[in-house]
């Protein structure tokens, strides 16, 4: 379970969420963090690594446990491929469409 909690996280308007993909989903870390934290009307922009099968259902757990959230398009990677990384992320960041 996740101990902590991001203090003030109200004040935020974007909340980037960065993790692996374990077992073809989201880690169990996840879910405990956006069981403690209310994201609604708050845009939710995910990154993600994983080892070559894609996001899996990470998406879904994000949709399902952040229901008010705006859940947008974000970044994912397959790990071991981190010489294109940055040059993917710079882009990526470039395209995001925040609020506001």
């Amino acid at each position: 379970a996740l101990a902590a909690t991001v203090p003030d996280i109200g004040t935020y308007e974007t909340v980037f969420l960065g993790f692996p993909i374990w077992g073809m989903t989201a880690p169990s870390v996840i879910r405990s963090f956006l069981s403690k934290h209310d994201l609604s009307g708050k845009t939710l922009v995910p990154f993600i690594t994983h080892g070559g099968y894609g996001t899996g259902q990470s998406l879904k757990v994000l949709a399902d446990h952040a229901p008010g959230a705006r859940l947008i398009e974000g970044f994912s990677k397959q790990c071991d491929q981190e010489r294109q990384t940055l040059e993917e992320v710079t882009g990526w960041l470039g395209r995001v469409e925040l609020p506001g």
